[in-house]
């Protein structure tokens, strides 16, 4: 058998990151895939390494039941020749569980995530690796809203890049922001917020300022600051995730419009009504090409145009986008649902202030009756 060397090298672990990232709700899955290149040294390369080029390769055309299976031969060829405790071994078992995850097997990856820990664990001179193994678990933790199972594992790999003089690398930054998300999904603020920023001052220095999960990162620390009522902190950082997606191509992504909500929000808030109008205008119409004219989100921004117009005194356009809200609530919520109720309550108290009282208490003593054809009668 050829002689083996130790995983011991941390350029290794320079080359090998491939960072898997789903968002929903802003959540990263980190799954870094091993290369296993330079950990033997073999004249010609052996058939588990081949094994694995070719699981990498349908890997990242999404074959994943063909890179599980290569993976396995892989890990199978590696514990017959090189013994079933190697940092090849370990690394295979990562790989593997990384496909599974995509696969929604989370239990099946957890397992190997375990024992490819455990060998981790055993070697001196793998910590980059391990560290991306802690992650990449944190991350399926993560996912399955296993939040106090996670948070360690974020701490503890965080810890391991710190010390090896690691945090500037996309596996790190990764997990900063893995672990910042389940701050902000519960509404940690003083834990997420410096996560943030030092996400954004390491892709600042490392000049990726402008991808888009720097456009959800500035996102999530506005919302912060607009959360505290911090308008000033906030609106910059808005206004620098709009221009990156508008740079990126996302015109109508459904992220840009919840961030132009917020900021039109923010005006609304400073009576900066000229400057919101066209902003929640925009928002409205992204979301009823996504979703059609009877969705809940298109009647959240028919709403918030109301609120707008209705604080302009606006009063004629606001019942407009009124009666548009309740009609679309109703019809998914029932006439009995609170949201429905608040809004016919906000629009009657609007109706008061113009004086029509019959009308009003007509609005909040029964379900209001909104025919579709008569809403667009008055906005044609």
């Amino acid at each position: 058998m050829p002689a083996k060397v130790g995983l011991l090298n941390p350029e290794l672990t320079e080359g090998f990151g491939i960072m898997r990232t789903a968002k929903t709700a802003s959540i990263i899955l980190g799954g870094l895939i091993f290369s296993l290149s330079g950990l033997v040294a073999f004249a010609e390369p052996p058939d588990w390494q081949k094994a694995t080029a070719a699981a990498n390769v349908a890997r990242q055309k999404g074959n994943y039941a063909e890179a599980a299976t290569l993976y396995q031969q892989a890990l199978e060829i590696q514990e017959k020749k090189l013994g079933p405790a190697c940092p090849e071994v370990a690394a295979s078992l990562n790989n593997l569980a990384v496909v599974y995850q995509e696969e929604s097997k989370d239990a099946e990856a957890e397992l190997l995530y375990r024992r490819s820990l455990q060998i981790w664990e055993k070697f001196h001179g793998t910590d980059k690796q391990l560290a991306a193994s802690l992650s990449n678990l944190a991350a399926l933790y993560q996912d399955e809203r296993k939040d106090e199972e996670a948070v360690p594992l974020y701490n503890r790999a965080l810890a391991i890049w710190e010390k090896t003089g690691s945090m500037e690398s996309p596996k790190a930054v990764s997990a900063l922001v893995g672990l910042a998300d389940i701050f902000y999904s519960q509404g940690n603020f003083s834990d997420a917020a410096p996560l943030y920023k030092r996400t954004l001052a390491i892709w600042k220095k490392t000049g990726q300022p402008d991808s888009s999960d720097a456009a959800t990162t500035l996102i999530h620390l506005a919302d912060i600051y607009r959360s505290q009522s911090e308008y000033e902190q906030a609106e910059p950082l808005y206004n620098r995730a709009l221009a990156i997606w508008e740079k990126t191509g996302h015109a109508e992504n459904l992220e840009l419009a919840a961030t132009l909500s917020s900021l039109g929000d923010i005006y609304r808030s400073e009576e900066r009504y000229s400057e919101a109008e066209p902003l929640l205008v925009r928002v409205l119409a992204i979301r009823e090409k996504a979703f059609g004219s009877d969705n809940l989100d298109v009647a959240a921004s028919a709403n918030e145009l109301a609120l707008l117009y209705n604080c302009e005194e606006n009063y004629a356009a606001a019942e407009i986008f009124y009666k548009k809200a309740i009609q679309i609530r109703e019809k998914n919520l029932g006439p009995q649902h609170p949201d429905v109720i608040r809004t016919r309550e906000i629009y009657a108290a609007m109706l008061r202030q113009e004086g029509r009282k019959t009308e009003a208490h007509a609005i909040e003593v029964s379900p209001m009756k909104v025919q579709l054809n008569s809403f667009q009668k008055a906005t044609n």
